[in-house]
């Protein structure tokens, strides 16, 4: 009544649609207008999403909880590799969260992430519920069962990466949903955490209670079957909360992954400049001023100025890595809550009360139920007690927390040995050792204090409160870790023929003394936290000190800090990330050189890791012959090889280097991760005691994993084709070759790209292999499918920093040159005469009538008709001609070249099939793999260079007055010569090695260690790195063709040799084979090609000469 009678004056004022209060800043509604608080976002919204994680929590506890004993029941693994699977799979969904919080922040948003996520999830749900459903049928028919494995693994990790994108946007787009400059929605946002974990906690507890109960006494169809519906309707709940979401505006704030890097890129970077007063204007986050360093050249001018507050926040990450590291064992203890703990239960009584028996899995429900009880006691009792003490709000600090957290997982560790020495005992008491089927008259509620203990010691939800990447990237290299432990410790307890600690039979297995070994390093690690966590207090004193120092610089010199770009520092011809003329400042340089070289290293190490004992998975793991595997890698590499042919030509016609690089890595780290599948799944289904060769011949249906083998083992090929041709060349666009500073510059990054290639590469082959050879294939082929995922990231890490060349008109030099043979094939009838020949003399720095005689077929590309009748068609020049012509001298030099690419290609097929016959041990107990000797290629290679070049091109200046010391072609048959001798002495070390294999009664005991040291080899690994360090003209496409060419040349062998039912030269038992005789017939090959060399090389000297 009081409102209607208000003045139509007034009635402008009054109708305003919306009082300024009820707008939400900073976030929009689903239409994209002002959100209204009326109608949008609070508890409205937040409701739907706690019902919405509560539900993810479900399907992930649902799946993760009994999975160990899917693994060893259903699918039939061993112990140790079921656990192993699980912490590798845990890691995985752990870590996975921090690349989808870095897509969400970046990209997609947070509502399309978990829209995109919730699909993911439930594809693989419903895949994992038809497996389960399918699996009795398929085992029990003659298919091949790494079908099913493959069909298990890939839906397994279709949830890892669901929840990866998942977890990280629910809970923060739920704290998105309350109004931080509201108070009472303030203390909202606050109950809504408190709501939010006490469903997670207690959810997650009745979950697993339940469906472990539904998979071990209904079906594993229906456990995996009832997550699958839930999700389902989980994203039906989302989707009707889309109306009343609040969703926040993507501004032009950094994403702190990247802000952070930053920092330590400037750092690094500036890491020369010492600052001074002058120089500085700083400025903490908290009172409004700037941080910059500015060098009195303002040469940093245009990068970006980084505030205390950013810096603040890189060393806060820094000084947090300690605490991080020192919880990663903390983590391996957590780990074992779902695998051993679980195993431990399932061989104990479960019977809780007559005709209910529990799930031994449902144990881990006591984990979130500790959780729950545990807090308001700590709240509300510990904390006002402690309180009185210390006299701080919180009773103790956050690190105290960690502290107590990490002395509980140590007491967990012990009650754990304990508990498991007396079901030792009892299971040796009533004679059950060797019965591991028969359960052990022991309650599973003995389990239920180390189960508690993990709940209490539960990391802080404080130090979760530091950052959701700190406490995922704990749990998750946490997992790995507990991986990686009970590999190494299954290897070494397993390998005197004794039973493991981790035996199928878990009666045998010590399970308590890889408690007693947690235990221990948990202790190593607490104390090492304390030393730290003291160290980190006092640091944050220090820092504080600092930034009051920092905030009383004077900003009287700013406007120094502040003058424009000269136009000096435009680079020519290249653009920024954004299409802008690039400045010098802040592009380019050994700043985007460094991100490229470290890039090229991973790479190699990929490659490497794969090449260099892939004939022995080839042989051993699928159980192919000697001369196969060898054409099978022969085949492979020459593919790799002659790729990088065509990546160049796409990317320097179609897609530019950026981009080829980009797309290159994608289809590298898909063709490793399947690599990496295809490796394991033959050892998960023979449960860790049959060989993969048995299983590769069981039945037709095998084929598919050999096809998936080498379908992946192409995919790198690709991969690697598009990679290796751009990185380099990208690395060199980094520096301004017309800038006389940055063009020396460019020299030192191509030795140091080269260094970092052989080195990094021996390296990668010493460590692969060996881990390739003792630990497992799948750990040999994930560790570079990591390495090039981190590679992808340092690259895009650069991303802002790289100049990009403009795409000219300019034509392709394959297409121009080819161009020339069809233009000159197009003409050949024509005759041609001084008039229609068109000569652009200014171009060329020689007289171009001087090599007109020479292939003379290519002149009539010139031809001009004066009747215009190739109108339209493409004029060639000289200049183009002579080029063409270039590549035509070359051929003859190429072709003799091809026979030391054949030489090449045996360093890892047969020269590694040699040296797994022979004694292997360095010192005792230590045996290197075959493999490793390659390594040694690359090292001859960064030793003889500087040699080469400190010591013989001075020499042979003195001698030939040529600046170089020693011509190109004179390199190229010096390293031709020495592929002759390599393969001479490889021949006489077969012969020794036949003969050592004859006088010790050897020959027909292949299996049988040869009396012969590995280390005879070492003379032709030191000359095929010798040898190749001289560098060949055309290295790509003479070692793609090379080694094609090795590969028929083995076919042919083979099929020669062998035809008479006798042993061939490749037979499977090297000790009757004859490599000495296939050395023998590479030897005189290369002497062949080494005189059609000379002769070839004699007239292109010649030749050239007359060109000038």
């Amino acid at each position: 009544m009081a409102i209607s009678h208000l003045s139509d004056a007034e009635s402008p004022d009054a109708q305003t649609p919306l009082v300024q209060g009820n707008v939400v800043d900073g976030v929009v509604d689903y239409k994209g207008n002002p959100a209204l608080r009326a109608n949008s976002g609070g508890w409205r919204s937040a409701s739907f999403l706690i019902g919405v994680e509560v539900a993810e929590r479900f399907a992930y506890y649902g799946i993760s909880c009994n999975l160990i004993t899917y693994l060893t029941d259903s699918l039939g693994q061993s112990t140790a590799t079921a656990a192993e699977n699980v912490n590798a799979w845990a890691g995985t969904a752990q870590l996975l969260p921090l690349l989808g919080a870095f897509v969400a922040d970046s990209f997609l948003g947070r509502y399309r992430t978990i829209l995109i996520a919730s699909l993911i999830y439930i594809l693989e749900l419903d895949i994992g519920s038809l497996f389960s459903y399918l699996l009795l049928f398929l085992l029990s028919s003659s298919s091949d069962d790494q079908f099913i494995l493959i069909l298990f693994f890939f839906s397994l990790y279709l949830v890892a990466i669901g929840q990866g994108g998942h977890k990280p946007c629910v809970q923060a787009f739920g704290a998105d949903q309350f109004d931080r400059e509201d108070p009472e929605e303030c203390r909202a946002k606050s109950s809504f955490f408190n709501w939010w974990f006490f469903g997670v906690c207690s959810g997650g507890s009745v979950t697993i209670f339940f469906l472990s109960y539904v998979q071990d006494n209904l079906s594993w169809g229906l456990g995996f079957g009832v997550p699958c519906i839930v999700m389902v309707l989980a994203l039906g709940v989302f989707l009707l909360g889309t109306r009343t979401y609040w969703y926040s505006l993507i501004g032009d704030e950094e994403n702190p992954f990247l802000r952070i890097c930053g920092v330590f890129v400037a750092a690094f970077r500036n890491r020369r400049t010492s600052p001074s007063p002058s120089l500085l204007k700083r400025k903490l986050f908290h009172s409004g001023r700037t941080v910059a360093i500015n060098n009195s050249n303002n040469s940093n001018e245009g990068s970006k100025i980084y505030t205390v507050s950013d810096v603040e926040e890189a060393k806060a990450v820094l000084r947090l890595f300690p605490i991080w590291a020192t919880s990663l064992v903390y983590a391996i203890v957590y780990a074992q809550c779902t695998t051993f703990f679980t195993k431990q239960g399932t061989t104990m009584d479960i019977t809780i009360f007559p005709g209910f028996d529990i799930p031994a899995a449902s144990l881990q429900s006591l984990i979130g139920l500790a959780i729950v009880l545990t807090i308001p006691i700590y709240d509300r009792l510990f904390v006002p007690l402690a309180r009185a003490f210390t006299r701080k709000p919180s009773g103790i600090t956050m690190l105290q927390r960690i502290g107590i957290g990490m002395f509980l997982s140590i007491i967990d560790m012990v009650v754990a040995a304990l508990v498991e020495i007396k079901r030792l005992k009892t299971a040796q008491e009533y004679g059950l050792v060797d019965i591991p089927e028969v359960t052990l008259p022991m309650s599973i509620l003995w389990l239920v204090p180390q189960y508690v203990l993990s709940g209490i010691a539960d990391i802080p939800i404080e130090l979760r409160s530091v950052g959701l990447a700190l406490y995922l990237s704990i749990l998750g290299v946490g997992s790995f870790l507990s991986s990686f432990l009970v590999t190494i410790i299954g290897d070494v307890t397993g390998s005197d023929g004794g039973s493991s600690w981790f035996s199928n039979n878990l009666n045998r297995a010590h399970l308590d003394y890889f408690y007693w070994v947690l235990a221990g390093l948990s202790a190593v690690a607490f104390v090492a936290f304390l030393y730290f966590a003291k160290s980190y207090i006092y640091n944050r004193l220090s820092t504080s000190k600092e930034i009051m120092a920092i905030s009383h610089v004077s900003d009287a010199e700013s406007p120094n800090a502040q003058t424009p770009l000269v136009q000096g520092n435009v680079v020519d011809d290249v653009v920024d990330y954004e299409g802008n003329p690039a400045v010098r400042a802040n592009s380019g340089g050994w700043r985007s050189a460094s991100f490229l070289i470290g890039v090229e290293v991973a790479e190699r190490f990929a490659y490497f890791g794969i090449s260099c004992n892939l004939i022995t998975y080839l042989t051993d793991s699928l159980g192919q012959s000697t001369a196969t595997a060898a054409e099978n890698v022969n085949a492979w590499a020459g593919t790799a090889q002659l790729l990088p042919l065509l990546g160049a030509f796409v990317a320097d016609s179609f897609l530019g280097r950026y981009r080829t690089i980009l797309i290159a890595s994608f289809i590298y780290i898909l063709g490793l991760g399947l690599l990496t599948l295809s490796a394991m799944l033959p050892s998960v289904s023979t449960s860790g005691h049959v060989g993969a060769a048995k299983i590769m011949s069981s039945s037709s249906d095998d084929q598919f994993v050999v096809i998936l083998f080498f379908f992946s083992l192409y995919l790198v090929a690709i991969g690697q084709g598009g990679h290796k041709p751009c990185v380099q060349a990208f690395g060199a666009n980094q520096f301004d070759g017309e800038d006389p500073e940055e063009c020396r510059a460019k020299s030192s990054f191509f030795n140091w790209w080269f260094f970092g290639v052989c080195s990094g590469g021996s390296v990668t082959v010493f460590v692969l292999s060996y881990v390739q050879d003792n630990l497992s294939w799948g750990l040999g082929f994930g560790v570079p499918c990591i390495v090039m995922v981190l590679a992808l990231g340092v690259f895009l890490l650069g991303t802002r920093t790289y100049r990009y060349n403009l795409i000219g008109d300019e034509e392709n030099q394959f297409l121009r040159i080819g161009g020339v043979f069809v233009a000159a094939f197009r003409n050949r009838q024509t005759s041609p005469s001084p008039s229609a020949i068109v000569i652009e003399e200014e171009a060329l720095p020689f007289r171009p009538d001087r090599s007109y005689q020479q292939f003379k077929f290519l002149n009539k590309a010139l031809l001009k008709f004066p009747d215009n009748s190739n109108e339209g068609s493409k004029i060639y020049t000289v200049s183009d001609v002579e080029e063409a012509k270039a590549v035509l001298r070359l051929f003859p030099i190429w072709a003799t070249s091809l026979v030391y690419a054949i030489v090449c290609a045996q360093c890892t097929t047969f020269f590694t099939k040699q040296g797994a016959t022979m004694d292997r041990a360095i010192f005792p107990g230590f045996d290197i793999p075959a493999a490793s000797l390659q390594s040694l290629i690359g090292l001859a290679i960064v030793l003889i260079i500087p040699i080469y070049d400190r010591l013989f091109v001075p020499l042979a200046r003195a001698f030939t007055r040529k600046p170089s010391g020693i011509t190109m072609l004179q390199r190229i048959g010096i390293g031709m010569f020495l592929s002759i001798i390599d393969m001479v002495v490889a021949a006489l070390v077969e012969i020794k090695r036949l003969k050592t294999a004859q006088e010790y009664g050897l020959v027909d005991m292949p299996e049988v260690t040869l009396p012969m040291s590995i280390l005879w080899l070492v003379p032709q690994y030191v000359l095929s790195g010798i040898a190749d360090s001289v560098g060949l003209a055309l290295y790509l496409s003479i070692l793609g063709v090379g080694s094609f060419l090795s590969c028929f040349l083995v076919t042919i062998i083979e099929d020669v040799t062998g035809s008479d039912g006798g042993s061939s030269w490749f037979s499977n038992n090297l000790n009757r084979a004859h490599l000495d005789y296939f050395y023998w017939v590479l030897a005189g090959l290369s002497a062949v090609a080494f005189v059609a060399f000379l002769y070839f090389a004699k007239a292109y000297i010649y030749n050239i000469l007359s060109t000038r």
